[in-house]
């Protein structure tokens, strides 16, 4: 992955659809309810308005410089070797010794 990124290459055509693609996850369509949970979610976890807005931002200018300056960050973070899985807790525990350590994160 590090390597792939290093050498990312798109035209202005492919950047224009990947920000858009990008842009429409973070803006999804949100019933009254689903407002009303992220509401919540945002102000427990303090993030600002200012904050969604410079993270907007900072996805519409996006370039291809941008992206492969990421290489290094990807790669410090697999030499770490995390594996995070949600799943089953019975099956999770039954291929127990491919990971090492099992963390239950909620009940």
């Amino acid at each position: 992955a590090p390597e792939y990124i290093r050498q990312f290459v798109a035209d202005d055509r492919e950047m224009t659809k990947y920000i858009i693609g990008t842009i429409s996850q973070m803006d999804i369509p949100l019933t009254p309810s689903m407002k009303g949970e992220q509401a919540a979610s945002r102000f427990i976890s303090g993030l600002t308005q200012d904050a969604i807005q410079r993270e907007r931002d900072e996805v519409l200018s996006s370039t291809q410089k941008d992206i492969r300056a990421m290489a290094d960050f990807v790669e410090d973070v697999l030499k770490q070797q995390y594996i995070c899985v949600l799943g089953s807790e019975t099956r999770i525990r039954q291929n127990a010794e491919l990971f090492g350590a099992l963390v239950k994160v909620f009940d």
